[in-house]
Parts: C-alpha cells; sequence; structure tokens
C-alpha cells in the first residue's frame, strides 16, 4: 500500500540509454539513525513551511511552538561539495513555495522515513554515449496531512553537477533526516508574532 503510493513520487533521471558498465552502489548502511524519530511529528499541526535560499534544508513550523527541518545527512556548510538541492513532489513543492499553510493548519496524520531508489548517472564531459549509470538507494521523508484528500507527500535530496553549458554531467542522491530546530529566543518571538 505504502510502496504504491510513493511510486509516483520517486525522482527519475532523463539520461540516455544505460551504458554497457552499471554500478550498484550498496544500500543504505546507517546504524546509527541521524535526527528524531519521523513518529514524533504525528499528531503536530503545520502552520508554515520555509526553504533555505543557502542551504538544502526545508524548516517546519508547528502551532505548538515547534520547528523541525528536512536536513541532508552528510552537508556542512563549511564543506559543501557537489551541490546539493531538496527535491519533491509537485504537490508538496506548490506548498513550500506559498510558505503559509492558509487559514487552516495541517495536521500530519503520518510521517515515515522511506528508501527510494533512483536513477543516478556520470556522463564524461561532452560525450552523451560515455556515461555511468547506476540504481542510487537513498533515504526519504514521506509525509500524509490530514484534509479531504489526504495523500502522501515525499521530499528528497539530489546532488548534481553542470557544465558551462548547464549540461548535468552529474546526478546522484543522499539520505535524507529529521530534526528539531533549536532557535534562539530572539528569533523564537519574531516567529511567534507571524504567527498571531
Amino acid at each position: 500500500m505504502f510502496d504504491d503510493e510513493l511510486s509516483s513520487v520517486s525522482s527519475t533521471s532523463s539520461a540516455s540509454s544505460p551504458s554497457k558498465r552499471r554500478f550498484r552502489l550498496p544500500p543504505l548502511t546507517r546504524r546509527d539513525p541521524v535526527g528524531i524519530d519521523p513518529d514524533e511529528l504525528i499528531g503536530k499541526k503545520l502552520i508554515r513551511i520555509s526553504r533555505s535560499s543557502v542551504h538544502p534544508s526545508l524548516t517546519l513550523d508547528f502551532d505548538d511552538h515547534t520547528s523541525a527541518q528536512v536536513l541532508v545527512d552528510g552537508y556542512s556548510p563549511r564543506w559543501k561539495g557537489i551541490p546539493k538541492a531538496l527535491e519533491m513532489d509537485e504537490a508538496f513543492q506548490r506548498l513550500t513555495n506559498t510558505g503559509f499553510v492558509g487559514l487552516d493548519t495541517l495536521e500530519i496524520v503520518d510521517c515515515a522515513m522511506i528508501k527510494l531508489c533512483d536513477k543516478a548517472f556520470q556522463r564524461k564531459q561532452n560525450d552523451d554515449h560515455d556515461s555511468t549509470m547506476w540504481d542510487q538507494e537513498h533515504a526519504a521523508i514521506a509525509f500524509k496531512f490530514s484534509g479531504e484528500n489526504p495523500h502522501w507527500h515525499c521530499v528528497w535530496a539530489v546532488l548534481a553537477e553542470y557544465d558551462e553549458n548547464r549540461t548535468c554531467t552529474f546526478r546522484s542522491f543522499e539520505d535524507v533526516f529529521l530534526n528539531y530546530l533549536q532557535r534562539s529566543p530572539r528569533k523564537q518571538s519574531r516567529i511567534d508574532k507571524l504567527r498571531n
């Protein structure tokens, strides 16, 4: 049931036909989970969503004056490495673009860490025929909100590099996780004013 609903939100690359050499990267191997258990968000009422313009993170503000973030595992602002970004299904993207949920809050009725498998690739410069593709497993976060027609929304992380012609030469995926955001008292008072 759960996997069938989420199969439509899994991303795939638009690279050309697979090459003869295929790599299979190892499955998710993290033994110690990072961040909070997604079950901790069940029952919370979402009032605002915001994306960072600088870092690959998504902040969820709740009516109980707490906030959680979707973060990329291994990302460091000091050592950014390959550019990383959060991607999500189209319906959730529209919600993040508006920022505010609206007059009514959205209650999280389910939240889970899931495993997706997408096509990653590395293309040699200026040669579409000399590329390597592999199946990349990665962790994503799935949310289900209350409402008349509740369905799953998914957030995952992508790593991508582009050449001078803005052609993607490398695309892979990274795990995401949830963590509570600890705000300074001054910042928290500004958020509280926005909520009222």
